[in-house]
């Protein structure tokens, strides 16, 4: 797959059209799925398949410092890779690109720089200066430059609400893991690289992977989790399977009883895994709350609570 990320000035060399998804595509849920199946069909029939989301820069229209998403970019093209996507095209939103007219968006964007013959989106997409573009304008103007429209309907869950960015977010910002899985088709992931922390786990028995937060992404509230991992970047020549998942515990927070400079700390036990990962790039998969974090009055009473957080959770992901 292709990333294009960080630029507007985008050629791309194909001798067939494409078929473009737009969308934020934040969470890459089962709604983002019917359009990313139709791209797929797309691909079948020679098209060159294109998701089209947005690299969120400094604008007028969303505070960008206080935007926090489900996936970095660099997990969102993970995701979207594995689904054999040809191209993943974050393009820059600025203000320039705000104010563009949704007939020029169409015209210069869709039709001459993305050679579309097809354009999938969801039923309610809105694009454009002021949100003015609609379904309705891209079948209009679809005659003219060539270019067919498929326009999905929303995909409801099991409770009949409209799957949605928004209400995956609320489920993961109150630790709801088992229906962030219903609705996404996959469970809420954290993928890093492995740092090196004070070692507190080692010195007790329970070592932990340790990797930091980043910028604009949506956590789970503080607690205990049980987890699935995989060594992304793992060698199998030397060292574990990179496609294997192992069972495990993460907790999120400050670690009140032995942190005393309150910095948010990401930390994994990993079950049955004794191997050196630091530098190493891992994914972690969120599959159910455990229990809020608690100070202990010392680190005995921590390493007896972990004992038991980890027996649970061991049930839990048998």
């Amino acid at each position: 797959m292709v990333h294009i990320k960080g630029t507007k000035k985008i050629e791309l060399n194909m001798n067939t059209k494409s078929a473009v998804a737009l969308g934020k595509f934040d969470g890459i849920h089962d709604g983002h799925m019917l359009l990313i199946d139709k791209l797929l069909k797309c691909s079948e029939e020679g098209y060159t398949s294109i998701v089209f989301t947005f690299d969120y820069r400094e604008n007028s229209v969303f505070d960008v410092d206080t935007m926090k998403n489900i996936y970095t970019s660099e997990e969102k093209a993970a995701i979207i890779e594995s689904f054999d996507i040809d191209i993943l095209l974050e393009y820059p939103f600025d203000d320039k690109f705000a104010a563009m007219e949704p007939e020029a968006f169409v015209r210069d964007i869709l039709v001459s720089m993305l050679h579309a013959g097809y354009i999938v989106v969801g039923e309610d997409f809105r694009f454009g200066r002021n949100r003015k573009g609609d379904v309705g304008l891209l079948k209009k103007m679809a005659d003219d430059y060539g270019y067919q429209v498929i326009a999905m309907p929303k995909r409801t869950s099991e409770d009949h609400q409209i799957i949605s960015s928004t209400l995956i977010r609320g489920h993961i910002a109150a630790g709801n893991m088992e229906n962030v899985i219903k609705l996404m088709g996959r469970p809420y992931s954290i993928t890093g690289s492995v740092r090196k922390g004070k070692q507190l786990g080692r010195r007790i028995g329970i070592p932990t992977a340790n990797i930091l937060p980043e910028k604009g992404k949506l956590y789970p509230p503080a607690g205990v989790y049980a987890t699935r991992i995989r060594v992304v970047d793992a060698d199998m020549g030397t060292f574990h399977d990179s496609f294997r998942f192992y069972r495990g515990i993460t907790n999120i927070g400050d670690n009140p009883t032995v942190n005393e400079n309150g910095n948010i700390t990401i930390e994994t036990n990993i079950f049955d895994f004794d191997s050196d990962i630091y530098g190493k790039t891992i994914k972690i998969e969120f599959i159910s709350y455990i229990r809020a974090e608690m100070k202990f009055a010392g680190v005995e009473a921590l390493k007896n609570q972990m004992n038991q957080d980890i027996k649970l959770a061991q049930k839990i992901l048998k």
